[in-house]
């Protein structure tokens, strides 16, 4: 059996005619005639009754075929639809990669705005420092990594990447520090200040000790930590100085836990975001929607 020579069985079945039933389905009679034979010769069965109407037009080996035939019809369609709706990007799935402060502090609007134009594409969520995503990207473990680095510019062989937004640096006290209390701190009023170290399995931390040691100053370290929150949480009750990214600071800025020190030496500290993926990634369904998305509507830029 054919997917074609079920249509035409169901067709012959709602109008019990042959004739009509070509005219359904755009082909002659002769065709309708032809497929309905080699359906019956290779089941071996006859399907319909020709000479005697009046027990209906199907046999009981037809009986037992229709429902069957439009199990099998229905199933085709949705296939079809499902087929089609992932080829537009309204279905699938995509995989995504990205530090802990982005994850926190700007994916979820992004996110929340990609969701409500495809609710019905799922997105699976990983975090990690961007060595990590690179690995990832060539190991094929995710579609996407949206990496984190000191230029505008990411340049990894094998991977594309689109800049799509950047942010900056700023050092975060407490709010009973001393340094909160001078008014435009040079870096030389950092030289007793102990620096809680975030980040530093990243380039992160790379890119404020390189840019520090630019100017000649160096830091006293006293404890390294990877979790952002956590670092908050020291800086908070005074056991050291930071250089956080500014999303991530807000709410304790708010709400009067961390003062940002504003050094007068200006340091120009950004981190700059860049959507990723491999260049053999395929682009289609959920994937092209989600790229097209985030590097044309641009819905990161600080």
């Amino acid at each position: 059996m054919d997917i074609k020579q079920l249509e035409v069985f169901l067709s012959v079945y709602k109008h019990n005619n042959f004739s009509k039933a070509a005219e359904e389905l755009c082909i002659s009679q002769p065709t309708v005639s032809s497929q309905i034979k080699s359906l019956e010769d290779q089941l071996g069965l006859q399907l319909f009754n020709r000479k005697n109407k009046s027990l209906g037009n199907l046999t009981d080996a037809g009986k037992i075929l229709y429902p069957y035939s439009t199990q099998i019809l229905s199933l085709v369609k949705e296939a079809e639809k499902s087929l089609t709706q992932y080829k537009e990007g309204y279905k699938g799935s995509l995989s995504l990669v990205t530090s802990d402060s982005f994850c926190y502090w700007i994916l979820p609007k992004i996110l929340e705005s990609f969701h409500i134009s495809y609710p019905t594409i799922e997105i699976i969520l990983h975090t990690a420092f961007t060595p990590k995503m690179i690995d990832m990207l060539y190991h094929r473990e995710v579609h996407f990594a949206i990496a984190r680095s000191a230029q505008k510019e990411f340049i990894e062989e094998d991977l594309v990447s689109h800049h799509i937004g950047q942010d900056p640096i700023v050092l975060v006290a407490s709010a009973s520090n001393r340094l909160t209390n001078i008014p435009s701190p040079h870096l030389s009023d950092l030289a007793d200040e102990t620096f809680i170290v975030y980040g530093k399995e990243s380039n992160y931390w790379a890119q404020i000790e390189q840019k520090l040691f630019s100017y000649g100053f160096h830091m006293k370290t006293g404890m390294e930590l990877n979790d952002i929150n956590a670092t908050k949480k020291m800086i908070e009750i005074n056991l050291g100085i930071s250089f956080l990214p500014s999303i991530s600071v807000q709410e304790e800025i708010e709400n009067g836990k961390l003062q940002i020190i504003p050094i007068s030496d200006n340091l120009h500290l950004y981190r700059h975001s860049h959507l990723v993926y491999h260049q053999d990634t395929v682009i289609a369904g959920g994937i092209q929607k989600f790229l097209s998305f985030v590097t044309e509507q641009k819905p990161y830029l600080i």
